[in-house]
């Protein structure tokens, strides 16, 4: 009798592991660590001035099942707030606006838009620093947006973490061509700077905007509205691995 039980139970463990294998169960699925296989991953999503976006997959929240992306190419040149003045953070720029109202409202479809995760960020404290008696240089996005521009320690931490660099490849950002036809952006050698989102904060209570240059060097610029730059949005989705 205990023979038998013996051979029936086996039976059953071979039926459990069959149908494991072959009926999918055993497959990766949303939060498993395969989904940090798609950083350096290139995809479409949403279109522009008739051209579809490419970007390029950032990160990658196993445990959730989201990407974040990053434009691969600049896609058009906005000043960072309309106003002259440089005392401005991203949570009351009118790049924020744009992006999260005009910019988002037409690029993506209602499906796509069903994708697109709101976020905010704590950014990444190691690549900051303090001001003595005071919070970090380079401040955080605190604000909850569809779509914003990375942060200066999320460049660091997501592309590149070479400092004190004037120049540095790896962050360089090339225009499409409706932004080198259509704008005031100032192009080098075919690559030209970028905005970042939240500002930079110094030694007094004033909010610089922060870009990336042409040549990949990350600096402060005191134009808020200067029309030089790229705009090269991001975003986090869900991301549902095929079966």
């Amino acid at each position: 009798m205990k023979k038998k039980n013996y051979v029936l139970s086996m039976i059953m463990m071979l039926v459990v592991l069959i149908c494991f294998v072959f009926s999918g169960c055993g497959q990766q699925s949303v939060g498993s660590d395969s989904d940090s296989e798609m950083i350096g991953e290139h995809m479409k999503f949403g279109t522009y001035q008739g051209e579809e976006i490419e970007w390029r997959v950032i990160d990658a929240d196993d445990k959730n099942g989201k990407l974040l992306l990053l434009s691969e190419y600049g896609l058009d040149a906005k000043p960072y707030h309309e106003d002259s003045t440089s005392d401005i953070d991203w949570e009351d720029c009118t790049l924020r606006q744009w992006l999260n109202g005009e910019f988002y409202e037409s690029v993506f479809t209602d499906a796509e838009k069903e994708e697109i995760v709101l976020s905010t960020s704590e950014g990444f404290p190691e690549h900051n620093s303090r001001v003595p008696g005071r919070e970090y240089i380079y401040l955080e996005r605190e604000t909850e947006d569809n779509i914003f521009l990375l942060s200066y320690t999320e460049v660091y931490h997501y592309i590149s973490n070479e400092t004190g660099d004037e120049t540095n490849p790896a962050r360089l950002c090339y225009p499409t061509e409706y932004a080198k036809n259509n704008s005031d952006i100032h192009i080098y050698n075919d690559t030209c700077g970028w905005w970042l989102g939240p500002a930079h904060q110094g030694y007094s209570d004033k909010h610089d905007p922060v870009v990336v240059s042409s040549h990949g060097a990350i600096h402060v610029e005191d134009d808020a509205d200067s029309r030089e730059y790229a705009v090269r949005p991001a975003m986090w989705i869900k991301w549902q691995r095929e079966k």
